[in-house]
Formats: structure tokens, sequence, C-alpha cells
């Protein structure tokens, strides 16, 4: 191929469309949030960057038949996964009542489901407490960026800025080493960045949180010992 050629086939590639992963949701489930910033389709399809995803979902969903019909509108739910170049979708076991849905919705995991072109994939999943009284999700950015610096995690702009390893990793075995090292050297560079002493707080917080019932005692008698 001669120098032209080799020219007009690299702008071919140029020209042709960048390759994106697509997120969306079954049936009654709506999509709140995906990285901190609110998602731009609640109930369609919303493009995601590859690697490290939250995305927070609730089911919003009118249950039952005819007269007896209700809607039923569950706690929002942060789903963390590690997004390559697929079709994701948000799923939840099909349920006919609101008695099915409060049942689901008691466990402390409910059957959220992740699927990727149709595969099952490796997650996480945690509830999004609200505040207090009335309204309790009024302000819904200020709670988001609570829940996830209790966890020690943090968006900038829609990216990853920083996030303990244990968070990074957990929701996909096969998430890489070189997409680890590009979210800590994103987070190094980034001005806004918590100061240290703020991100260790947040990270025995996340820790503390993740621990159970037993290892919270051990690490109480620990931290005792130590003073």
């Amino acid at each position: 191929m001669n120098a032209k050629g080799l020219f007009a086939f690299a702008a071919t590639l140029l020209a042709l469309p960048l390759q994106a992963a697509e997120l969306s949701a079954n049936r009654g489930i709506s999509i709140l949030y995906i990285n901190g910033q609110a998602a731009e389709q609640k109930i369609g399809t919303n493009e995601i960057d590859e690697g490290f995803t939250q995305v927070i979902v609730k089911l919003d969903d009118k249950l039952g038949k005819g007269g007896s019909a209700k809607v039923f509108t569950s706690k929002p739910y942060t789903i963390n996964f590690d997004a390559q170049d697929a079709d994701y979708k948000i799923t939840l076991p099909k349920m006919f009542s609101e008695m099915e849905a409060q049942e689901e919705f008691a466990k402390a995991k409910p059957g959220w489901g992740v699927e990727a072109n149709g595969q099952p994939v490796e997650f996480t999943q945690a509830v999004v407490e609200g505040k207090k009284g009335f309204m309790p999700y009024a302000g819904m950015d200020e709670i988001v960026a609570k829940h996830n610096q209790q966890r020690g995690i943090y968006f900038q702009d829609g990216q990853l800025i920083d996030a303990p390893v244990a968070v990074e990793m957990a929701p996909v075995a096969v998430a890489t080493a070189s997409a680890v090292a590009t979210a800590n050297s994103t987070a190094k560079a980034t001005t806004q960045a918590p100061k240290a002493v703020v991100k260790n707080v947040e990270q025995l917080k996340a820790w503390y949180l993740q621990a159970n019932k037993e290892e919270r005692k051990e690490f109480r008698r620990w931290m005792i010992d130590q003073e």
C-alpha cells in the first residue's frame, strides 16, 4: 500500500464511531445516578465509560392487577461493577404484587442482577439510606456524595478519582492492574482529591462498614489496646 492509500485507510479508521458501553434496565427499574451524576435516561439507555462503574437504581413500578394494583417504590441501591465494551442491563426478579416486592426488599441483599450481553457479571450492591423525617431522599446529590464518602469513593465529573482498593477490585475479579494504576494516577493528579488525612479516616470508615459483627468487636478491642 502506498503512502496515499495508507493515509486514506487511517482516515477511514478515524471516521468510524468509537465503541462505548451501554447501560439500560428492566421494566420498572429507574436509573437515577451513574458515577455520581444524574443519569441522562432514567428508563432508557445510557452510555457509560469502561472501568469501575457505580449505578444507583430503584424499583418504581405498578404491581398487581386491576383495582388492587399499587405502585411500589424501593429505596435506592448502588450497583458497582467493572464495565467493558458491552451492553449492560440491570435486572430484578419478576414481581407480581406489592407484597412480593416488600418481601424481596426486606432481604439484606435483594435480587439485583447485572448482565453484559445477556451474561451475568459480578457486582456489589448497597442500599442508599435517606435522611430521617419527611422526604428522606430530598437533596439526592448530597445523599449520594455522603454515601460514597463513607466508603472512601470519590467521583469528579462522572470519573472515579479515588476508592479503596477493595471497592475497585471487588465487583469483578478480572479487573486489570493497568486499570487500577490508571485510577490511582488520576487520583494523584487531580487537585480536587481529598487530603491524605481525610482519605485515611474515610478508608477506615469504609473498612469498618464492610466488616461483620465479630470483626468489628475485634477491631474495637484492638483500638482499646492501642490507647
